[in-house]
């Protein structure tokens, strides 16, 4: 009999089971793919090294870099190259760099100067923060529509492949609803949680870093290292195809074979979690299947080395007929992410804003994708030395404005089922360390339960 089995091998489902690992806890992570990491893995391809999902971590992620100790991968952390600084936004045929002081904020053409007076305005806008506000209104209103628009919207696209209009403000950026619920304004809120967070930190002892970072060999090296910590406690192409529970167990059947477990952690994406315990929870399965996800085409691609402007990328408003969501330039960030001579480019297509996207051929995509780039970069573009796609037609969850409220119904629900824990960025964001955290919430809460429940 397992104390636990983890379904998926993301990084919600491995950091759960390294935890568990440590814990002496007999376990098993059962993966439905050929290989762990869920979209946190790194290709080596044709010479480059190409990332399946995100390409960084923010220094100020507690609980990244917690795991990142915890494994002892402190010495091969790479800090992203000054020039991931350099953040652009496209408009009015030109890419103009995000300013990111006060003399480039003034100066800046990204902005009227009616829109720039608006935005320094933030303080003084009323409280009226609600709980159902879309993200777009939530932003209309703190800064006006043009920033919305050509700031705000760009950067919900690029981290969500989201559309403003639908995600809710409350669940996408609940630091942001929260600093003006709070604080009457989101900057005022926002100085005043760095300066807790920084005096907590200093009294725990605990110094953050500041940038980007990823890893020597890519950010898959974080899911890789868990992975070969995990084992034989590691099931790869093992697809689970039923879950039934008695009085006292679970019983897990995946490939042909069939499990015994005290507890379990789902950590599978939402449309396979509610295939799975639609069965053991109705309610969850319900809920799961209202969670929309988007679909994103991910395209790598490279071009000699010269003439492209230094940043970490540039994000596209949605209002022009330029189907691009953004595009990252890896091999500015880090070395080794590219052939020498070579510049490798990771542009993002489809979206909820753009689904039909990933649709398209490989050689609509590779069209469509040159021609807006020759646009983009005012510059005639050659085929790519090097292309790979990658499609995924459930990438991003998307948090609606009752997405906190689904979550917690979720949660009731499973807790009607002794033993059921939940892991994953959807619970509460979509990024890395909301996946990070999800995985120590969920090992913590399968480990009490079965320390109280079977070896108390």
């Amino acid at each position: 009999m397992l104390d636990a089995i983890i379904i998926g091998a993301g990084p919600a489902g491995l950091t759960a089971g390294f935890k568990l690992l440590q814990k002496n806890l007999e376990f098993l992570v059962l993966e439905a793919q050929d290989q762990p990491g869920g979209n946190v893995r790194t290709l080596a391809h044709q010479g480059y090294k190409l990332e399946t999902g995100p390409h960084t971590f923010m220094g100020a992620n507690e609980f990244v870099f917690k795991l990142v100790s915890e494994l002892n991968l402190d010495p091969s952390l790479m800090p992203a190259s000054p020039a991931a600084e350099n953040r652009y936004i496209f408009r009015a045929g030109k890419l103009h760099p995000l300013p990111n002081g006060l003399i480039r904020f003034l100066k800046t053409p990204l902005l009227s100067a009616s829109a720039k007076l608006r935005l320094t305005l933030e303080p003084l806008i009323p409280n009226r923060a609600k709980p159902l506000e879309t993200a777009w209104e939530f932003f209309v209103r703190r800064f006006g529509e043009e920033a919305a628009t050509y700031i705000m919207s760009p950067f919900i696209s690029g981290i969500y492949a989201g559309n403003a209009k639908q995600l809710g403000a409350r669940a996408s950026f609940p630091k942001f609803w929260n600093f003006e619920k709070e604080s009457g304004s989101m900057i005022i809120g926002a100085a005043k949680f760095m300066y807790a967070k920084r005096k907590r930190l200093k009294q725990e002892g605990i110094t953050l870093k500041k940038g980007l970072f990823s890893f020597k060999d890519g950010l898959g090296a974080l899911t890789k290292t868990i992975a070969e910590k995990l084992g034989k406690n590691l099931l790869c192409s093992a697809t689970v195809e039923t879950i039934v529970r008695d009085t006292t167990k679970f019983i897990v059947r995946a490939q042909g074979q069939e499990f015994l477990a005290r507890s379990i952690i789902c950590a599978a994406p939402p449309p396979s979690a509610s295939a799975l315990l639609s069965g053991l929870a109705p309610g969850a399965g319900k809920i799961f299947n209202a969670l929309p996800m988007s679909p994103v085409a991910l395209i790598h691609w490279s071009q000699n080395a010269i003439d492209f402007p230094p940043g970490f990328g540039f994000l596209m408003p949605r209002l022009y007929q330029l189907r691009v969501l953004g595009t990252l330039f890896p091999s500015q960030l880090f070395p080794n992410r590219a052939p020498q001579g070579q510049s490798l480019f990771a542009s993002f297509y489809g979206g909820m804003t753009d689904p039909e996207a990933v649709e398209l051929s490989d050689d609509e995509l590779t069209a469509t994708l040159l021609k807006e780039h020759q646009e983009i970069f005012a510059r005639k573009l050659g085929p790519p030395e090097m292309l790979k796609i990658l499609r995924y037609p459930g990438a991003i969850p998307q948090l609606l404005p009752d997405h906190p409220e689904k979550i917690a119904a979720l949660l009731d629900q499973t807790k009607k089922i002794p033993g059921l824990f939940l892991a994953g960025n959807y619970l509460t964001g979509v990024g890395l360390e909301h996946a990070v955290i999800s995985g120590y919430n969920s090992a913590e809460q399968c480990l009490k339960f079965v320390v109280e429940r079977f070896k108390g």
